[in-house]
């Protein structure tokens, strides 16, 4: 099994199986700070994982949404 098949496997043993999990979502800020440098914003989140892809419910207007929109680089977390 490969590295990359190994990390689903672990990702599908931790999130999977229809379970509720609350995870770490990080994006970066849409607006730099004082002193110009971008900052993450990291926020816990309500999240169900299938497949390889974790859902998350928000309103399309939320800041983490806009932050998505304009940088769709994330990490999470558990």
């Amino acid at each position: 099994m490969s590295n990359f098949e190994e990390g689903f496997k672990l990702l599908e043993e931790k999130f999977g199986n229809g379970k509720d999990n609350v995870i770490a979502l990080a994006t970066i800020a849409c607006e730099p700070d004082a002193n110009g440098i971008s900052r993450p914003v990291v926020r816990g989140v309500d999240a169900y994982y299938e497949d390889g892809v974790f859902y998350v419910s928000t309103h399309g207007r939320s800041n983490k949404m806009m932050q998505i929109a304009k940088n769709p680089v994330v990490s999470v977390a558990s």
